[in-house]
């Protein structure tokens, strides 16, 4: 069980400069990887996100490397550039009225700066796959001891829909004991209306009305829910409960709450089911940061 929520950090010394690496991870319904490099590493690119890919399944993550302090990184002047525009500003300046070119008028303009040939990726490769590799297993830390801040509000939830659970089955048995002599009682006023009271048997009136009884009978969708809140409970006492897997669990016992709420005739089982559809959507809820 894994949150999709954490930062991590490393600064690693290197022969000349500092290796700085974050990565930050909040939820997403995929994975979306946002890398951040300097151009001399752009071809490690491909290779790093691999290695992500391998410790992250879900989640919006940006990952940050830097190089601080090497030399062969520092910007050089282009000096060609510098050269051509300043010969064209010359020749032009006097007839279109320009004043003297300014250091702050080249270095607006686009390619003023180039970056450096370096051979830095080839020489940080195996430095910054090792780096990234601590960098996630921290941020794999990161995110077990989120998982486990949310793990009481699972348990608690756990144990309100079971309570919840209870408390329907005790009514659904009290619904089943007066919905016959309920039904019977309606099935006579029907008859009594048309003028045909007396017309059909006891028995047959009994009968009747238990079918109607027996449509109401909600005992097979609370098995179906224990059954779901077990499961729920197994998954959360082997640390293995996940996202989508949660999200899909939920759709289960919504669909359960719901036949059983369309069965209710009893007040007090259907404020059971309404309140058990509110803790189902605070576990959906909290169960969304999950990977």
């Amino acid at each position: 069980m894994k949150s999709m929520t954490a930062f991590a950090e490393l600064v690693q010394p290197l022969d000349a400069g500092q290796l700085r690496l974050t990565m930050r991870s909040v939820n997403s319904k995929a994975l979306d990887l946002s890398l951040r490099l300097p151009p001399a590493l752009f071809p490690l690119e491909a290779s790093l996100r691999a290695q992500v890919r391998e410790s992250a399944q879900r989640g919006k993550l940006d990952l940050g490397i830097e190089v601080l302090d090497e030399p062969s990184l520092e910007p050089q002047l282009n000096r060609a550039l510098l050269r051509s525009v300043a010969k064209a500003w010359k020749e032009d300046a006097e007839w279109l009225d320009l004043p003297p070119l300014s250091a702050e008028a080249f270095f607006r303009l686009p390619g003023a700066l180039q970056s450096p040939t370096s051979d830095l990726a080839e020489r940080l490769a195996t430095p910054i796959r090792e780096a990234l590799k601590t960098l996630l297993a921290t941020w794999n830390q990161g995110r077990d001891r989120e998982a486990e801040r949310l793990r009481p509000f699972f348990v608690d939830g756990l144990a309100r829909l079971r309570s919840l659970r209870d408390r329907l089955a005790l009514e659904a048995e009290a619904q089943l004991a007066d919905l016959p002599g309920l039904y019977r009682q309606r099935i006579e006023q029907l008859l009594e209306d048309a003028r045909l009271a007396g017309q059909l048997p006891a028995e047959r009136l009994l009968a009747e009305a238990g079918v109607l009884a027996e449509r109401q009978d909600v005992r097979e969708e609370l098995i179906r829910l224990s059954a779901h809140l077990d499961d729920f409970a197994e998954r959360l006492a082997k640390n293995k409960l996940e996202g989508k897997a949660v999200d899909v669990w939920c759709q289960e016992v919504l669909r359960e709450l719901n036949t059983t709420g369309s069965k209710c005739k009893r007040l007090d089982m259907t404020r059971a089911v309404m309140e058990a559809k509110g803790v189902l959507d605070q576990i959906r809820e909290q169960a969304a940061n999950l990977e």
